[in-house]
């Protein structure tokens, strides 16, 4: 005699969780490498759709900063869920161990910013030759809106807002997910290449600008941001240089401050302003090699105080 209630026979749950369990059977057998792009691409995907309510503001209420206040919100239920919290619990080590939002001590903190920033600053020089050498349009170098018909603080708040979804979804997609899951299976020379890759691809497809030219840039740049994961075994110090140099750059960049300096060296001539990059590129350049030293013996130093 069958003892199973109605209701019970008709319970879908059991059918529904062993379709799950077939689907995570099936993912696992889906190669690291694009796993973890995918994981990558989808944070940056359902992360970055809020960035929309940017150009609502633009066009409703503009002389009013609001979506800086939902942009903040949004970034930080964004990373208490990449970190660990909410559900489905049984993922949540594995999330912050896939995030690396590990907090650093203070001597950490000081020379990985300065090492990464002087980095940085050697690296978007490298930017602005790139535009000098690969002719460029000035066209590319446009934004989507008209920032001059709207108030400066709202300017700025836009701005504060772009930068702040590029360094925390892009560091945690990037240097987060996608090289963790890399770096365990294939090593950080093989994770820094691809999510280097990955990051121009995305920018290839979005930017105007980032034609084939700006591949090298992208890879410094994800090897810049590689290293201080490396040393450091967080992606904090990333977070918080790429939003600063994109809040920096983007005005010089898209002739918030200045028409950008995009004209080819093929027909100015190497002026001075492309002397000037040259000459940050190599001496910042050179400059950050000591403090990334400096940075990997202090980190070593502060791991085998807290292994003790």
């Amino acid at each position: 005699m069958d003892l199973k209630s109605p209701a019970a026979a008709e319970d879908p749950r059991p059918g529904l969780r062993s379709l799950a369990r077939a689907v995570l059977r099936l993912w696992g057998h889906v190669p690291v490498l694009v796993r973890a792009v995918v994981v990558g691409e989808l944070i940056l995907t359902v992360g970055g759709l809020p960035e929309l309510l940017l150009f609502v503001n633009l066009k409703h209420a503009p002389a009013i900063p609001w979506s800086l206040a939902t942009t903040a919100i949004w970034l930080w239920l964004c990373w208490r869920y990449l970190d660990g919290a909410g559900w489905p619990r049984s993922t949540s080590q594995q999330r912050k161990r896939d995030l690396r939002g590990r907090p650093l001590p203070a001597q950490v903190w000081r020379w990985s910013l300065l090492a990464g920033s002087l980095a940085m600053v050697s690296v978007v020089a490298l930017a602005f030759i790139t535009a000098r050498l690969a002719n460029i349009p000035r066209d590319a170098f446009k934004l989507p809106v008209d920032l001059s018909i709207v108030p400066v603080w709202t300017t700025v708040s836009i701005l504060l807002a772009i930068s702040a979804f590029a360094g925390v979804l892009e560091e945690a997609a990037f240097r987060g997910y996608m090289l963790s899951q890399i770096e365990r299976r294939h090593g950080w020379v093989v994770g820094i290449l691809v999510t280097g890759t990955v990051f121009f691809a995305d920018h290839h497809f979005s930017h105007a600008y980032a034609t084939l030219a700006f591949l090298p840039f992208f890879l410094a740049v994800s090897t810049l941001h590689g290293l201080l994961v490396y040393f450091t075994r967080s992606i904090l110090p990333s977070v918080v240089l790429h939003a600063v140099a994109d809040f920096v750059v983007i005005p010089i960049q898209y002739g918030l401050v200045g028409p950008p300096a995009v004209a080819p060296i093929s027909s100015q001539g190497m002026d001075s302003s492309f002397l000037v990059c040259v000459g940050l590129l190599v001496a910042f350049g050179l400059a950050a090699v000591p403090a990334f030293v400096r940075l990997a013996q202090v980190a070593r130093a502060q791991d085998a105080v807290l292994a003790r």
